[in-house]
């Protein structure tokens, strides 16, 4: 009987602790989407019927994406740095550059991310330049979208209120599938 009481008394503590603020996404303009964020998280792949897990670091600023792909100790696998002007991969001690990042990533490190879509996707929205097919919950939260060949689940959020952002995405594109996990969002100006 004594157990029964301290594990009411130890759940009604955790009932009290506050949830930190979080960022929210529903309202967003297409102004607000091409904004700076942070995303900490985890990325499981599977290409080809080989699979792996990586950290990840991307900050997101108007115009430029700044990839830091790390192994389970910390170890950086690479860096990816693209701008309008292209893209610079850093990876086993080697630079490599290109216009076109999805074929420089598949090239060096064997699988992709689609960026030029993805900072929109990854807050639940439509990239504003193509056509796009997607379904939504009774929240308003997208459920799945599908764009440039890509289809997107969005299995987890935040919370259930409209404007929450997504915590588990899974992206499928023809053999390669990508589960990103978010750890961490922060929304705001990175300069």
């Amino acid at each position: 009987m004594r157990a029964a009481w301290v594990l009411v008394f130890v759940l009604l503590l955790q009932a009290c602790v506050h949830a930190p603020q979080v960022p929210k996404a529903a309202n967003l303009t297409q102004h607000d989407l091409a904004q700076s964020f942070v995303l900490n998280g985890r990325i499981a792949v599977n290409h080809h019927g080989e699979r792996s897990t990586v950290s990840l670091r991307w900050v997101h600023k108007p115009g430029s994406n700044d990839i830091l792909l790390l192994a389970p100790l910390g170890i950086t696998l690479a860096h990816i740095e693209h701008t309008a002007s292209g893209v610079l991969l850093e990876a086993s001690g080697k630079q490599y550059r290109s216009r076109d990042v999805e074929t420089l990533m598949d090239d060096v490190i064997g699988w992709h991310l689609p960026l030029d879509e993805m900072y929109t996707w990854a807050m639940a929205r439509p990239y504003p330049q193509s056509p796009f097919d997607v379904e939504s919950n009774t929240n308003k939260q997208i459920v799945w979208l599908r764009q440039d060949g890509w289809e997107i689940r969005y299995p987890r959020y935040q919370s259930d209120a409209e404007d929450s952002l997504p915590l588990k995405l899974l992206l499928r594109h023809n053999d390669l599938d990508l589960q990103l996990v978010v750890d961490e969002w922060e929304l705001g100006s990175h300069e």
